[in-house]
């Protein structure tokens, strides 16, 4: 098992924003001060697949939310420890260790704080290997793992255990639930042995994250930084390119997500290509000149090539430079069932409609 710093959490939190296209910056500085708090009195670790015997129970802990900022209703911090309680005591066994329910955004913070409250180590791995907006959408619920028992725990501390197996099915039951809940909610879910998370899940995630925010910290120029983000991670340049319009809807979806679509248009003005970015929660696809460039499961990150940091798509306006990068997915999200979870189809894209 490998200790982890105070340092760590902060390269866990650059590296959880490169994977992920928009973030709450008040919530997770909140959860990071609160982890880095508690690493004073307790040590936080970080157990490979390999540390735990293959029998050990595993459960994943998150939040989920339907468009609530937390900042709006803060956590307490004890939220994720109730919810962990009531999914060991409906299957009956001590969880062993937790994981991330996703290697990106604040879900890859939380697990930290929670593991410290609990005296258990974090797995390095995770369901997603990025962030998508839907709990169904995982590799585990892709290999036909069980999703519940699913508790949930809300700010005023009501609690919610929801038995269902059925991804699909829990997906709509938590989102009533968070609903009635205040917006947001604390979870526990997918509780699975070491075996079928090394089977199925995303290895190593949190150590990549951990790499992110190495390669991001530093104060290298940002070309070696490119070169290194190619070199560990696969990750290439779109286009460098300027925001030229911003659109709050690029067309009818009848897809069940927590948000409406939008897009950005850019102009490349080196060569006058122009970049089209759409998105639903997350970045779903880019497209050069009508031509494809990349489209989910790939990752699509937005960096200010001046300040050479992460940009959220909140924060993007009209006129802003930025780089856009690609980064592959997971492998097992290009397989035909991860597709089928997380491809543009299942966002209601088709790819043969947006060729020139």
């Amino acid at each position: 098992m490998r200790v982890l710093s105070p340092e760590d959490v902060d390269r866990v939190a650059l590296g959880a924003q490169f994977l992920a296209c928009s973030i709450d910056p008040t919530t997770m500085l909140m959860y990071s001060d609160m982890t880095r708090m508690a690493m004073t009195s307790h040590t936080l670790t970080l157990a490979s697949l390999d540390d735990l015997a293959p029998d050990d129970l595993v459960v994943a802990v998150g939040l989920v939310s339907q468009g609530l900022l937390m900042a709006e209703m803060p956590p307490c911090g004890d939220e994720m420890l109730g919810c962990l309680a009531a999914v060991e005591r409906a299957v009956g066994r001590r969880a062993a260790a937790i994981f991330p329910l996703a290697a990106a955004n604040l879900n890859a913070i939380v697990p930290m704080l929670t593991a410290l409250q609990a005296g258990l180590p974090v797995v390095d791995a995770d369901p997603m290997g990025r962030v998508f907006p839907l709990i169904s959408q995982t590799t585990l619920n892709a290999a036909g793992v069980n999703i519940g028992p699913v508790a949930l725990m809300g700010a005023n501390g009501e609690r919610i255990l929801i038995e269902v197996g059925n991804a699909r099915r829990a997906e709509a039951l938590v989102r009533a639930a968070t609903e009635e809940l205040g917006g947001w909610a604390a979870s526990a879910m997918y509780p699975c042995t070491v075996s079928q998370l090394r089977d199925h899940g995303v290895i190593e995630s949190v150590s990549r994250m951990i790499t992110l925010g190495h390669i991001l910290e530093s104060v290298e120029p940002l070309a070696t930084k490119y070169r290194k983000l190619s070199d560990a991670l696969g990750t290439s340049r779109v286009a460098r390119a300027q925001v030229a319009y911003v659109e709050s809807s690029f067309g009818p979806s009848d897809v069940a997500l927590p948000a409406q679509p939008s897009s950005l248009t850019l102009s490349d003005d080196g060569n006058g290509r122009i970049v089209r970015i759409e998105i639903q929660n997350e970045i779903l696809m880019v497209l050069v000149d009508g031509a494809v460039a990349a489209a989910v499961p790939d990752i699509v990150t937005l960096i200010d090539p001046e300040k050479a940091s992460v940009v959220s798509l909140d924060d993007v306006r009209v006129g802003d430079v930025l780089d856009v990068l690609k980064t592959p997915a997971d492998p097992k999200w290009y397989e035909p069932e991860g597709l089928a979870l997380v491809g543009p189809a299942a966002f209601g894209l088709s790819l043969a409609e947006t060729q020139p």
